[in-house]
């Protein structure tokens, strides 16, 4: 799922960047460090970026106070983020988005980046055991036979003509 993911990354950073007026409130508004990721969702920050823009829309929400990936439903449904806003200074709320609904065409993208990742793996194996049968060649096998040059004892050796028998065509 990594490439995949890295790909939809890609995708969603172009989207981000359209968004400048989203981006300018998550700049101005959001400090990094209240932005959670675990080590191995890195890839998905840019979406974590682009639900923090989304609840930034949200004219109750103030401010945001926290933003993190919503582990439990990830596992379970799909990758999801929490996003803690402020709404006024005793009042705060959660907004929760599925990255279907920030990104749509996610699914799609992952299912055909996946099928992309398989082919290249599976030619990857391919290629992979015909290499290792260059660097290391078979042994041939073993002969199940022997075969025994019969060389009449009473010829010449130097005789190079061929010794056929040639019967002649019954008429």
């Amino acid at each position: 799922m990594g490439d995949a993911a890295l790909a939809a990354e890609a995708d969603v950073e172009a989207k981000i960047d359209t968004e400048a007026e989203a981006g300018a409130e998550v700049a101005a508004t959001t400090d990094p460090t209240r932005m959670w990721l675990p080590e191995s969702a890195a890839n998905l920050h840019p979406f974590l970026k682009l639900a923090v823009a989304e609840a930034l829309r949200d004219t109750t929400c103030t401010e945001v106070l926290y933003a993190r990936l919503n582990e439990y439903r990830t596992i379970y449904e799909e990758p999801t983020f929490t996003i803690l806003c402020k709404k006024d200074y005793k009042s705060t709320f959660n907004k929760v988005y599925h990255i279907t609904e920030l990104d749509p065409e996610y699914n799609s993208r992952i299912a055909q980046n996946e099928a992309t990742s398989q082919l290249t793996q599976g030619l990857t194996a391919e290629i992979e055991s015909l290499r290792q049968q260059l660097v290391t060649p078979e042994k041939p096998s073993e002969p199940t036979a022997t075969v025994e040059l019969v060389v009449p004892k009473d010829e010449d050796p130097n005789d190079l003509s061929l010794d056929l028998d040639i019967e002649p065509n019954a008429q």
